[in-house]
């Protein structure tokens, strides 16, 4: 059985998903030990590795070069990476790099940022028998101002077209889809209708599983603190260990 059978067979057994990211061998290690469902090379790597100010800036080789020493840490997890900013704007481009990203026993699922104008590359991917992780509502990749980091789905108008691409998405057979900041009963009236697991980052907890950032859950992250980081501790025991019980 492949990790990604093993974690919907785990999904579908009602399990819920732990997914945290790494950039590092030892840290993957780590989160392997602790039993993390996946570790995510996210492109958060912009923020927490390099200190800038988005993902804008962060390079397709720089997410490989991440993944491999990821998968160096890794033997059962399921190893998931982002596709950058400006790396998937054609079918042909976004086969070709996802190709890159899943070579050489590197990452097992691809993740992009998905909304109604490349819904297309998301179902070309699908065909071409590509593993994806579709991500949609709030778009870091796609915000250049303050605005746009708010809850989404909190108009009829807004919460039907999320709905609706959510729905295409699991139909086409979307892997995981991950829902970020998405107003709470939508993110609920999603999960119950998909048959995709349903991860999430700032979208309630009537969820299949959620997504934190390591740093965030250290409390030492260069940005924003994640929303499960409290109290004096940093240890990483208990904040996976408290992390994991937002699960339940």
């Amino acid at each position: 059985m492949n990790k990604i059978h093993r974690l919907l067979k785990s999904y579908h057994n009602g399990k819920k998903i732990s997914c945290i990211t790494g950039y590092d061998a030892s840290i993957a290690k780590y989160l392997e030990e602790s039993q993390v469902d996946i570790v995510l090379v996210g492109d958060s790597l912009g923020q927490v590795i390099k200190g800038e100010k988005s993902t804008h800036n962060v390079s397709l080789d720089e997410i490989i070069y991440h993944t491999s020493c990821v998968r160096s840490g890794l033997t059962d997890t399921l190893l998931m990476s982002d596709l950058p900013k400006n790396s998937y704007t054609t079918k042909a481009q976004a086969y070709k790099n996802s190709k890159k990203l899943l070579s050489k026993n590197l990452a097992d699922v691809v993740k992009l940022e998905i909304d109604t104008n490349n819904l297309e590359i998301a179902k070309y991917l699908i065909d071409k028998k590509i593993p994806i992780c579709a991500h949609i509502g709030l778009l870091p990749q796609s915000i250049s101002r303050k605005s746009g980091y708010r809850k989404y789905g909190k108009t009829k108008n807004e919460a039907t077209k999320l709905f609706n691409l959510a729905m295409a998405l699991d139909q086409m057979g979307a892997i995981i889809i991950l829902l970020e900041c998405i107003e709470n009963k939508l993110s609920k009236k999603i999960t119950l209708n998909t048959n995709s697991p349903v991860i999430g980052i700032g979208s309630g907890q009537a969820l299949d599983g959620q997504v934190a950032v390591i740093y965030d859950l250290l409390g030492i992250s260069f940005n924003n603190i994640d929303q499960f980081t409290s109290g004096n501790t940093k240890s990483i025991d208990r904040q996976i260990l408290k992390f994991k019980k937002t699960l339940r």
